[in-house]
């Protein structure tokens, strides 16, 4: 009888432990369907970026809480983004301590370093007077207020 209790102990053991992995199974296939892409949400999310980057290029001289609400993101998220942007290589410029981006295109960045490489030595005050001269702070298309 001990034999007959243990043996059907050790079937029902097998079996719950069976039913356990075939759970973790089903589980497994539900976790991997939620964290798929469609490939028109992959599209749209690049075409958003897309849009992003050359928002900020046309508008050339952008307030980053504008960018923000235009993009319904965070400003810091905004913030992060340009600065991956720029680590990526995709954008070039500078955020200012007024809350803005000014974006420089690689071209406007060439005639700085050739400004700099042609004078020696520049102060801060020269490259402020000639920067005007050197970037295009207009924007492509006109602001829409």
């Amino acid at each position: 009888k001990k034999d007959e209790k243990k043996r059907k102990e050790k079937t029902k053991e097998e079996q719950e432990r069976r039913e356990h992995e075939e759970y973790l199974k089903m589980k497994a296939a539900f976790s991997i369907e939620e964290e798929g892409f469609d490939e028109n949400e992959m599209e749209a999310s690049s075409n958003l970026l897309q849009d992003f980057i050359n928002y900020i290029q046309d508008t050339k001289v952008i307030n980053l809480e504008d960018l923000a609400a235009r993009f319904k993101m965070k400003t810091q998220s905004v913030i992060d983004r340009i600065q991956h942007l720029q680590n990526e290589g995709r954008l070039t410029g500078v955020i200012d301590d007024r809350g803005k981006f000014i974006y420089i295109s690689q071209s406007e960045l060439e005639s700085i370093a050739k400004f700099v490489k042609q004078r020696g030595r520049v102060s801060i005050v020269e490259l402020v007077e000639n920067s005007q001269r050197l970037i295009n702070l207009n924007p492509k298309v006109p602001v829409e207020g």
